[in-house]
């Protein structure tokens, strides 16, 4: 304890920079005051239809069909699931374990047409090799550094946010918003994306009493100007109270092996972020799904700006931050319809509750169709939080009929789309019900993630010098 309170009596102002000089930016808007082989599956099989054709995104999948047999360990709480069998013991069988689908060759409809359903049995995720390497490496980190709960750290928040009376763009019924202190306002090259929540991560929407925002933000180490990676730091915002929001930046690192073990940040431009139960998801655009365990933040040195172990000094650095939350396991998509991981979200209307994942499609860069974007969900656990088996397929797939989804939450079986569309600052919400029309909604500038909270629903913008995180009442979204 005696270098955890040096750590914060060196560190309790927490306004100094964690990167180069600040670049001026302009503010917009409005800142008012601111299977192992064997295949086990899952056991809700939602309807789908199968589309035939060729998948006009297709590339080369990534992933292995033939994921390592599952080991139990302390850090990833898994136990050997090789046989047909659920995480309670039931047989299961999945019929997508027969089925030989073939990719769709597009969307059929038109934009605002509604959601187009997709055969689920092309979009598996396998348990990845890293639940097997990274977790003895967790495990090691665990043994050699202090570690701290989500809830420790919430009792260790070391800077503010401001409150906002009103955000860029057209947001209705208006209920909480804060935007960034001045430093994290305007810095372009820590980006802000993802979104998450106690509302995802716990049955009653607290953590420990206290209702928080988690935030997703990669490093554009170029905008630095800067030859070191940072990867991506969460931030979580305390907003019980609208005039005291306090917050605190955690990195995110993956385990690498050495004497002692060492960790490195996680390069990826990470889109969207879901927290169930102390597992934090991390979509990886190409990949799939990363996995950070919150039960176990690491303390480390804050005062040099570098990540990882020192030999010289024997210590372990956080990229100026005094917490890192360590990569425990992956999952990776084995679908030769190449689905992209761009935003990520949790959906608790679902029993299990289920991973909801988004693509961007822009019909130029990504995707031939400007409309081509497809959201795909995945079960969890309710118990351990992770997939539940070593193949899951998909519990469903569609066409979202929408295009330039920056964001993607879903409710009995509707979907909550935010876009950048039309070009430009505006954004906008669609509103995509299980069957029929899109209604299109009004939203914030240059928007990103979004996510469900009861009666309300939560959304964030990007931009540099108009970056907002705000609330709004549900209803005025629904009509």
């Amino acid at each position: 304890m005696s270098r955890r309170l040096l750590l914060l009596a060196l560190t309790s102002a927490a306004c100094f920079s964690d990167d180069p000089p600040q670049l001026t930016a302009t503010v917009t808007g409005d800142d008012s005051s601111t299977t192992s082989t064997g295949a086990p599956v899952t056991t809700e099989v939602a309807p789908t239809t199968t589309t035939t054709g060729d998948d006009t995104t297709s590339t080369s999948a990534t992933g292995t069909t033939e994921p390592a047999t599952p080991t139990t360990s302390s850090t990833t709480g898994e136990t050997d699931t090789t046989s047909d069998t659920d995480t309670t013991g039931g047989p299961v069988v999945d019929p997508c374990k027969f089925e030989t689908p073939v990719c769709p060759a597009g969307p059929s409809g038109t934009q605002g047409s509604g959601q187009e359903p997709l055969d689920r049995c092309n979009f598996p995720l396998t348990r990845a090799p890293e639940w097997d390497n990274l977790g003895p490496l967790a495990d090691a980190l665990a043994e050699a550094l202090p570690t701290w709960t989500m809830v420790d750290i919430l009792a260790d928040l070391n800077n503010t946010a401001l409150s906002a009376d009103a955000v860029p763009g057209d947001v209705e019924a208006l209920e909480l918003a804060f935007r960034w202190d001045n430093e994290d306002f305007n810095k372009y090259w820590w980006i802000p994306q993802g979104l998450t929540g106690s509302a995802d991560a716990r049955d009653d929407g607290r953590l420990d009493g206290r209702e928080v925002a988690l935030i997703g933000w990669w490093f554009d180490k170029e905008l630095a100007n800067v030859s070191f990676e940072k990867g991506v730091r969460v931030t979580l915002v305390d907003v019980t109270d609208a005039s005291e929001l306090r917050l605190r930046h955690i990195l995110l690192v993956e385990p690498v092996p050495g004497d002692p073990v060492d960790f490195k940040p996680v390069p990826v431009r990470a889109g969207g972020i879901a927290w169930y139960g102390d597992t934090l998801y991390l979509a990886d655009p190409t990949q799939g799904l990363r996995v950070f365990d919150l039960s176990r933040l690491l303390e480390v040195n804050a005062n040099v700006d570098k990540v990882g172990y020192d030999p010289k000094v024997a210590d372990y650095y956080g990229g100026l931050y005094s917490y890192v939350a360590v990569q425990i396991g992956a999952y990776k998509h084995a679908s030769a319809c190449a689905p992209r991981f761009s935003t990520l979200a949790l959906d608790r209307s679902t029993s299990p509750p289920e991973l909801v994942v988004g693509e961007y499609c822009d019909g130029l860069a990504t995707c031939a169709s400007a409309i081509g974007g497809r959201v795909f969900t995945w079960p969890l656990d309710p118990v351990s939080g992770r997939l539940p088996f070593d193949i899951t397929w998909a519990n469903s797939a569609a066409y979202t009929g929408e295009t330039q989804i920056q964001g993607v939450t879903r409710s009995d079986g509707a979907l909550y789309l935010t876009s950048s569309a039309p070009p430009g600052d505006p954004g906008a919400l669609h509103v995509v019900p299980p069957v029929g029309p899109a209604t299109v909604h009004g939203w914030i500038d240059t928007p990103r993630a979004v996510m469900l909270d009861g009666d309300r629903i939560w959304g964030m913008s990007e931009k540099s010098g108009a970056r907002f995180v705000f609330a709004a009442a549900r209803s005025a979204y629904e009509q």
